[in-house]
């Protein structure tokens, strides 16, 4: 028998316009790691039988898909599963082929919902109405990354999709940028930050949720909504401790910044925190090491604004739904 590995797979992804409405490929999108999979929750059977075995039989249950998809920070294609995971985006065009998706949270419980196409080479499946539960963006010494874990319907054969189109550019940790500031665009006018490992973190707290007459969930909703950011920066001053003591809230932007795409704009992605505050400071080192300082921040709800974060996205990309 032929074997394939893993390289070969690809996935194709489109946003629905409602549950239960699964959207078409609109694009393809090259990944790291794929472990959404048809979930099966088997109730057994397991009464009294006049034997000693415990396990008379089983029954299908529950049907579900779960799994976390993870992705290099791609210019274009990491803005869908940034869109499923805020759920609102609009979009404008700034000049020529460019264009700016302003990406904000969604106070509904109801996601914006993803259809993914998945190929494995020996099989395809579609499935639809997933929801963005985590979204986590990642910045080491490397390529950024993207970390979705998903949550969606039962998968459902299909022939549909062929790979072709081509992913966008990708963004190292050196065009990252990070700084605080008293508002947004104060922020972003700063002197960046140095850390060397950074990690933003979005979480809808999604639920598949089941009733009667079907095996399948009924709905998919959102939660609570929740945001924290970490980094680790060698310690060479003592603003960050200071800012922890004294519980100073400051607006924050990671800044991910790449090549110029006409008109004198640069493809980039921008995650902006409106009001954060230092949950915890600490200091992590060995007698051999450099100092460094590891700092956790929540993400605050800011009345002024009325967000807590959101992402800006500028690329040559039309609209995503």
């Amino acid at each position: 028998m032929a074997l394939a590995i893993g390289r070969r797979g690809f996935i194709g992804v489109g946003l629905q316009t409602a549950f239960q409405v699964p959207a078409t490929i609109a694009d393809y999108v090259d990944f790291t790691s794929n472990t959404l999979t048809g979930m099966q929750d088997q109730i057994p059977v397991d009464h009294a039988t006049s034997l000693r075995d415990k396990l008379a039989g089983s029954v299908a249950g529950k049907q579900w898909s779960e799994g976390d998809l993870e992705l290099y920070a791609d210019n274009k294609n990491a803005g869908y599963f940034i869109v499923a995971a805020l759920g609102t985006v609009q979009t404008v065009n700034l000049a020529g082929s460019v264009y700016r998706h302003t990406v904000t949270r969604n106070n509904s419980n109801v996601p914006q919902y993803l259809t993914i196409t998945e190929d494995r080479v020996v099989d395809r499946a579609l499935y639809a109405d997933v929801t963005v539960d985590q979204l986590e963006i990642s910045v080491g010494t490397d390529l950024v990354s993207v970390k979705s874990k998903l949550i969606g319907n039962f998968p459902q054969t299909t022939t549909s999709g062929t790979k072709t189109t081509v992913s966008g550019s990708l963004f190292n940790f050196a065009q990252a940028q990070l700084a605080f500031g008293t508002t947004i665009s104060g922020a972003q006018a700063a002197t960046p930050l140095k850390p060397h490992d950074l990690k933003v973190t979005i979480n809808n707290n999604s639920e598949a949720v089941f009733a009667h007459s079907q095996a399948s969930p009924r709905s998919i909703n959102h939660k609570q909504f929740e945001s924290t950011s970490e980094f680790t920066l060698y310690f060479e001053n003592t603003t960050d401790r200071d800012s922890y003591y004294a519980q100073t809230k400051q607006s924050a932007s990671l800044e991910l910044i790449g090549n110029g795409i006409g008109s004198g704009y640069q493809e980039s992605i921008a995650f902006n925190m409106y009001k954060t505050s230092f949950a915890s400071f600490t200091l992590e080192t060995g007698l051999d090491n450099f100092y460094a300082e590891k700092v956790k921040l929540n993400h605050e709800y800011d009345a002024a604004t009325g967000r807590t974060i959101d992402a800006v996205i500028t690329n040559t990309k039309t609209l995503y739904i």
